[in-house]
This record gives C-alpha cells, structure tokens and sequence, in this order.
C-alpha cells in the first residue's frame, strides 16, 4: 500500500500575528505552491492546516494539496489558545487516519507543526496537551513546534515531542518564512525516506533537542 504521512500545519493568528497577517497569508501560498507542485510529496503528506486564536479553524481539511485550487486566506485575531487547538487537532487526527486508511494508505503517526509567536492565554492547555499525545492513544502523533517572536521556550519544551525551533532574532517575518521552509524540507526529507525525516538545519531558528518524555 502507498505510505501516507497526515500531516498538521498548526499556526498562530492571534491578535499578535495582524499587522503580519499579509505576509501569514503569502507565506501559507507559498507552501500550498510548494506542495502542489511537487506531486511526490503532496500524495505522501497530506496535510491540514489550521488557524488558531480565540477560536479554531480549519482552513483547509485533509488534503492532497494538489487537489487544492488555492491557500484560503487567514485573519488573524483574538487570544492564543492552546487548549481548544489540541481539542480540536485530536477530533481531526481521529477522524481523518480513519479516512485515509478507507483510501487503501498505510497510515504513517501523524505530524503536527506547530507555530506560535506567544505564550498560551489559556491556564488549562496542558491537559488537552496531554490527551492529544497520550501513548495510549495509537494515533498521537509527533510534534514539531517552531517559536518566534514572544514564543516561550520553556513552554514550547514541553509541546514539542519531536523537535523543537527557536527563532534566533524578533523578525517575525523572516521567522516566519524560515519555518514554513524548513516544514517544507522536512515534508520532502520524509517522503524520500518513507519515514519521518527532521533536518535540524532551518535558516533563522536554533534547534532544540527533545528530551521530553513523550519522544518515540
């Protein structure tokens, strides 16, 4: 069967992200570019992209994104939730491994790359953290997290379970566009592969080793 790796694009558009909202919203099209454009990869991670704030939003659903005509556009807005994201992030990975294995896929774990210019607003995110990548859950998936801007590391040490980026300067924007490439490498890396491939090399940002206890 065709390896498939679901793969989560988790960005932050919080009120923190407006006045780089253009540059959000150019960036996402480059990497709806990137993938559609490169057939091998876009059947190997199909991908989900959501927009948290306040609320969450799935901007575009589980997808071949060579199958998507074009990036919808995001407005950002509102506080940082983390909670309600893992929430919901955990619905769609329940759902929509179902609905790749039902295509005849050989379901790889999910990913999620997450990205955040901020702390958490809410108190209580550790515990939908926690649900999302319980182990005995057999589909919690991996978590990549990319910190820019007001992003707090000792908190993002403790979302990452796989890898973790820390911008080394304030220029949201280049940050910005050095996670979507180096999300973009790893997607191209793991597709050769036929298993998850992180290079730790991404312009702009310090890697960050994972020690925590959820790593596989």
């Amino acid at each position: 069967m065709p390896l498939c790796l679901p793969t989560y694009v988790v960005i932050d558009a919080s009120s923190s992200m407006k006045e780089h909202e253009a540059v959000l919203n150019a960036t996402l099209a480059r990497l709806h570019y990137n993938l559609a454009t490169n057939p091998r990869v876009s059947e190997f991670a199909r991908v989900c992209v959501v927009a948290f704030s306040t609320d969450v939003h799935v901007v575009i659903p589980m997808s071949d994104m060579e199958q998507v005509p074009a990036m919808p556009e995001v407005i950002c807005g509102g506080r940082t939730e983390y909670g309600k994201t893992f929430d919901r992030v955990r619905e769609c990975i329940q759902q929509d491994v179902s609905n790749l294995k039902a295509q005849h896929l050989e379901v790889l774990r999910p990913a999620i790359f997450f990205l955040t210019d901020g702390g958490p607003t809410d108190a209580h995110w550790q515990d939908p953290f926690r649900k999302l990548v319980d182990r005995d859950w057999s589909r919690h998936p991996h978590v990549i997290a990319y910190g820019f801007g007001a992003a707090k590391r000792d908190v993002l040490e403790k979302v990452a379970t796989k890898a973790l980026f820390i911008a080394d300067g304030t220029d949201t924007e280049s940050a910005l566009s050095g996670a979507i490439t180096g999300l973009l490498n790893t997607l191209i890396a793991s597709s050769a592969a036929g298993t998850m491939n992180i290079p730790t090399n991404v312009n702009g940002f310090t890697y960050v080793p994972v020690t925590q206890e959820f790593v596989d």
